[in-house]
């Protein structure tokens, strides 16, 4: 029972916060106006004084003005950034409190309120601590009674004598609740049944112990995050990425982080948690992006790779999957590297009109022996330069004798041009032969790696070769290739690479993202129940540390799924294999709607859904194809497609896409549309992958015999 009389203490608290940060949004505004005049006065003194003269200011006066300029833009921006800060703050000030007693102090209890930001008084008072401070892990790790945290300076131990909970509406303080738990339930389920819309909201205020535990973990260069359907993965990594900004901000910054996303819808999903928590967005890549900015041309997409594997007659193309993304060919990769690195391409004598010019042992000793201490790359481009260097003093030496023979013919300009081109003629072949033996190729690359492999399989890659084909799983592969043998720049701006749905990447993949990311540490979050990749083997988070050179990483293992309700989360459980289930968070909802799939069926599931005022509906199907064919039968839906305009569905769309479009994002509801398929393992976990995208409402729809082999009985 809340005390009426400590209630009204609290809220006159939230009274004097909010005042406050009135007070500082005010004056800052004031700041950031007087900023902006003198910008303007600036401008126009100088414009005033090069109107009455026009060589009045030099090119150093200019300079100056600029300087100045730039300096009151910068103090403007952070002027206002700091008052939309506190803006964001005025509706919930804060949301938690912990008392706290430092073990040897003077026992004077040190009451830390917690929100999104940190904001002192006049008097430098905190009257809010940023819930990154390492006093608040306090509220996320801790319960009543001994405690510590770790600070700058140390371990600080103590007594935590009060634990609360803030429930804030329109602004006002509506309850409060002392708990001996890390979030009060009753607070989060009603978080938790608001609906959703296009973007990802920030959660602090119901970050979880394991949650908090991964989020502020510091002390290593890689960790992994696992865990299942809505356990709250994606929410770690950007809050993860807030914490490690406000730890490390003199060297780390927005522009020194990357998260690697599943695609453009799910980059746009996630574009507002930062700039809710008061930091600028970081940058978001697929995997895709980067293997065309190694290999420099256009590859298949990983969508067309999964709609290719899901068709039976694609035996051919699962053999190569199976191959190609298994330990075992990274293994090779990396023993054809070291290989290469040693002896080089294959190297043969250069012959002119019969006569030998270079001899292959010449070129060998030059990789092998003479450049040996830079990187394969480096290497031959230095053969290449010294052989340039040779062909230019015989090019000197054939146009001379050129001209002699020509000079009876030709004269002055036409004599010299005649000459170039016999020359440039003749040694045509030659350049032809060194530039197809020293300009290496991700494709001539993995074409001598496959020297082992099946022959069907070295038939298609040639086959493809010819066609301009590149495979997605002989994309990744070519690409490491690239940057092991230092053919491709790694990007060495980034400082931290966050990569999200890790189970969707081959070791090979993620082998290749840390050579490409050389300065970076890691962040890896998946969900091995979602590997659902063909061909693939079993998905082994315990082997991601391996492929960034840490064997013993950190792997932080998210135990409850928050996303969906009772009734959906057991109708996952009992679409996954028996040896594999989630463990829902306690909500009630609606019970699922199970039929038999027809497109009608889906349109008439999708107005229901709509009448019941759910804000955001998917459709989710096998294949991309039926994807397709679905959006035409229904009316008012988005198409996700898998390129650049997936981002830019509204609010209120309904979209229609295949599952693998669908990873990483929640709707309020969803309608799995599965007209026909075998019921293998990794058929329940396509199903799975898309039930789950489910928060308060879940239809499936699929064959009978689907549902009959399910167990589940109309």
């Amino acid at each position: 029972m809340v005390n009426q009389q400590e209630l009204r203490a609290e809220q006159e608290y939230t009274a004097r916060v909010q005042q406050l940060l009135l007070s500082v949004i005010e004056q800052s505004t004031l700041i950031s106006g007087s900023h902006s005049d003198a910008v303007r006065m600036i401008v126009a003194d100088a414009w005033e004084e090069l109107r009455m003269k026009p060589t009045a200011l030099s090119p150093q006066d200019l300079e100056q003005l600029s300087t100045e300029v730039d300096r009151y833009l910068v103090r403007k921006s952070f002027t206002d950034n700091l008052a939309e800060r506190y803006r964001r703050m005025l509706m919930n000030p804060f949301f938690a409190r912990v008392d706290f007693v430092e073990k040897g102090g003077a026992g004077e209890v040190e009451k830390i309120v917690i929100g999104l930001y940190s904001l002192k008084n006049e008097e430098g008072q905190l009257m809010v601590h940023d819930w990154r401070a390492p006093v608040c892990s306090l509220y996320y790790d801790s319960m009543p009674g001994p405690c510590e945290y770790k600070s700058p300076s140390g371990v600080i131990r103590g007594e935590m004598t009060l634990k609360r909970q803030y429930r804030m509406e329109d602004g006002k303080l509506k309850y409060y609740v002392d708990t001996q738990l890390s979030i009060d339930d009753g607070i989060l389920l009603d978080l938790l049944s608001k609906a959703t819309n296009r973007h990802m909201r920030q959660v602090v205020s119901t970050i979880q112990s394991e949650q908090s535990a991964a989020i502020r973990y510091e002390a290593a260069k890689v960790i992994s995050v696992v865990g299942g359907a809505g356990s709250g993965k994606t929410s770690i990594a950007m809050h993860r990425a807030a914490f490690l900004m406000y730890r490390q901000r003199d060297t780390l910054d927005a522009k020194r982080i990357q998260i690697l996303s599943p695609g453009s819808a799910f980059s746009e999903y996630i574009s507002a948690v930062l700039p809710e928590l008061g930091e600028e967005n970081i940058r978001a890549r697929t995997l895709r992006e980067i293997v065309e900015a190694i290999l420099g041309k256009k590859v298949e997409t990983p969508l067309k790779q999964i709609e290719t594997l899901l068709d039976p007659a694609s035996e051919l193309r699962r053999a190569s999957v199976k191959l190609k993304c298994g330990r075992a060919f990274l293994e090779k990769l990396q023993q054809f590297a070291d290989s290469f690195s040693t002896f080089g391409p294959n190297f043969a004598n250069v012959w002119l009109d019969g006569q030998l010019l270079i001899r292959r042992e010449e070129l060998r000793r030059m990789y092998k022996d003479e450049f040996k201490l830079l990187t394969p790359a480096q290497r031959l481009s230095r053969v290449q330069a010294t052989l340039e260097t040779r062909l230019s003093s015989w090019e000197t030496g054939m146009y001379k004798r050129y001209e002699k023979q020509f000079e009876g013919r030709y004269h002055g300009r036409e004599l010299a041009f005649v000459s170039r081109m016999a020359v440039a003629q003749r040694l045509q072949p030659v350049r032809a032969q060194l530039r197809a033996m020293l300009e290496v190729k991700g494709r001539a690359l993995l074409k001598e790696a496959l020297r082992d492999a099946p022959m069907d399989l070295q038939t298609a890659y040639r086959e493809n070769i010819e066609a301009d084909i590149t495979w997605w799983e002989d994309a990744v592969a070519e690409a490491y290739l690239m940057v092991r043998l230092g053919f491709a720049q790694p990007d060495k701006a980034i400082y931290h690479l966050l990569v999200d749905e890790a189970q969707d990447y081959s070791e090979t993949a993620l082998s290749m993202l840390w050579l490409y990311h050389p300065n970076a540490k890691v962040t890896l979050l998946g969900d091995p129940l979602q590997r659902t990749c063909p061909g693939m083997d079993a998905c082994r988070p315990a082997n991601w540390g391996k492929c960034f050179g840490e064997p013993n990483a950190k792997v932080f293992e998210l135990s409850r799924s928050y996303r969906s309700t009772l009734p959906i989360a057991r109708l996952c459980n009992a679409l996954l294999p028996d040896s594999e289930r989630l463990k829902p968070f306690g909500r009630e909802g609606e019970m699922p709607v199970v039929a038999e799939y027809a497109p009608e069926e889906v349109r008439n599931v999708l107005e229901k859904y709509r009448a019941a005022g759910h804000k955001s509906v998917a459709v989710i199907t096998r294949t991309q194809r039926q994807a397709e064919s679905l959006s035409q039968r229904l009316e008012n839906v988005y198409l996700f497609d898998g390129g650049e305009d997936d981002q830019n569905y509204e609010a209120g769309d309904s979209v229609v896409g295949c599952y693998h479009l669908m990873k990483g994002l929640e709707f309020d509801a969803v309608i799995v549309a599965w007209p026909e398929a075998e019921l293998t393992d990794d058929e329940r976990r396509r199903l799975y992958t898309a039930t789950s995208r489910a928060l308060h409402a879940a239809a499936l729809l699929a064959a009978p015999e689907l549902l009959k082999k399910l167990g589940i009985v109309l």
